[in-house]
């Protein structure tokens, strides 16, 4: 298992910053260049404010040599359950992945806050990614654990450099905005 983290100030306020990244995520993905598109494929609003969302990424990454016989690039794509915690701004996900969904579990939360005296937002947006490579086809045994830590490497340093790249393309797009 493998744990990840990030820390973000978004020079935006809170409530602009919490909404668009709930409601608006599938316009922002023309400003992320690895991802392709997000497709919101569920949508349920709770009484007490909290809203589930499903939500289908496609990403088009640059693929390591070393794992470029195992990982093709048209299946990596994940669908992102969340549960958006109005009262608490906080995100709590589970990402399953399309490629080895089996194989891989990858959780976490993001908590939003308000920064710089309410002129920004810090958001820390943190998780972990399990993979299990046993019995993989076509990887030889004394080599399940390298292929492992190797897919766990690549995609821990993917996720949160692309939800940098989420976080920066959220700037650009409110920034846009009237």
């Amino acid at each position: 298992m493998k744990a990840f983290k990030s820390i973000i100030i978004v020079k935006h306020p809170l409530d602009p910053v919490w909404t668009t990244i709930r409601d608006r995520l599938s316009d922002l993905a023309p400003f992320v260049d690895d991802i392709e598109r997000i497709t919101v494929m569920e949508r349920h609003e709770e009484p007490d404010g909290t809203i589930r969302l499903v939500n289908v990424w496609k990403a088009n990454p640059p693929i390591p040599a070393l794992l470029s016989s195992v990982i093709n690039p048209e299946i990596l794509a994940w669908t992102d359950r969340a549960e958006y915690l109005t009262r608490r701004h906080e995100c709590v996900w589970r990402i399953e992945p399309h490629f080895f969904p089996e194989r891989t579990r990858c959780s976490g939360v993001t908590r939003y806050e308000a920064a710089i005296g309410g002129r920004g937002t810090r958001i820390t947006f943190e998780g972990k990614l399990d993979v299990t490579a046993s019995n993989m086809a076509g990887v030889p045994a004394f080599m399940e654990g390298a292929i492992a830590r190797g897919i766990e490497s690549f995609v821990t340093a993917l996720i949160p450099k692309n939800f940098r790249k989420l976080t920066d393309a959220l700037a650009t797009y409110l920034g846009q905005r009237p």
